[in-house]
């Protein structure tokens, strides 16, 4: 079991979209990870007198969140993302789970797909948010995630 585990939640969900791939110019599915309300996210205990004696902290989440940048998943949840995607895997040398071209193999970047403003994940307007499917998945979740969308814009509307 690892110990570095800091998402954990009793199910999540496979969010799909299309993108367009920057090097063969072609649609291509995407997927990307989220948690429901009530996930569990260690945190930094932010009420620590100072940062010698502050310690990770389990917190229970309000809202749904979003995750990139993703360095681990379980078995369960690599088998359960084949049948969304095959393309979405460990991106090499960057050693992080990353959606791939499903016609010419190039890496997406989870900073344009989640970060920018427009990005697959990020969309500017609730009728382009409509391009993204939810599958919710009621199976045990856990993750090492570097990245945490807490809320996205217009995820409350797809849910």
């Amino acid at each position: 079991m690892r110990n570095d585990i800091n998402i954990r939640a009793s199910r999540f969900i496979v969010a799909q979209t299309l993108g367009v791939c920057g090097h063969c110019r072609k649609a291509t599915r995407l997927v990307a990870l989220a948690v429901p309300p009530g996930h569990m996210a260690l945190e930094l205990d932010d009420e620590a007198q100072d940062e010698e004696t502050a310690v990770d902290t389990w917190r229970i989440a309000a809202n749904h969140a979003l995750l990139f940048h993703v360095e681990y998943l379980p078995a369960a949840v690599r088998r359960r993302l084949r049948q969304f995607a095959s393309s979405y895997r460990l991106s090499d040398p960057a050693a992080h789970w990353a959606n791939h071209c499903g016609h010419c193999g190039a890496s997406f970047d989870d900073q344009e797909l989640f970060c920018e403003p427009g990005g697959a994940f990020l969309p500017p307007d609730e009728s382009s948010a409509g391009s993204i499917h939810l599958e919710r998945i009621d199976e045990a979740f856990e993750a090492v995630a570097a990245g945490y969308a807490y809320e996205p814009c217009f995820f409350g509307s797809l849910v």
